[in-house]
């Protein structure tokens, strides 16, 4: 692990590019409806209780981190857009894309409620897990 002794972040490569610091959530929550705001809470909440979590703010991005990136939320002004990377392949009606990449698969959904988030939550804890190592 390498820690930037700027801002202190940790990452698994030596001078790994990055923005310092990790933003404020209430920038990206800024004039979102309640709704929204409740659902954005309520991914929080989860990915936290997975275990060590960095959340990456940056004007409308929240990145999900461990000790890489393993979800990525836009906040929209309906819906919060959530990108979920995995080691394989998941074909499921919410995601309305899906992408292969260097690393796995990435799932393109958009949630707008808790039953959306329902459909997808074992996938968020499947890919911090994957994130891991």
């Amino acid at each position: 692990m390498w820690k930037c002794p700027t801002c202190g972040r940790r990452f698994t490569r030596p001078n790994q590019r990055h923005a310092c610091g990790t933003g404020d959530k209430k920038d990206v929550l800024r004039n979102r409806p309640d709704a929204l705001v409740e659902l954005y809470g309520t991914i929080e909440k989860f990915a936290k209780s997975l275990g060590r979590v960095e959340l990456v703010s940056r004007e409308r991005y929240v990145l999900l981190r461990s000790i890489r990136i393993f979800t990525d939320l836009v906040i929209m002004t309906d819906a919060v857009r959530i990108a979920i990377h995995l080691r394989r392949r998941v074909s499921h009606p919410i995601f309305f894309k899906v992408a292969a990449n260097a690393h796995g698969w990435t799932h393109v959904a958009k949630l707008k409620t808790e039953a959306d988030w329902s459909e997808v939550k074992d996938l968020v804890k499947e890919a911090y897990q994957t994130s891991l190592g």
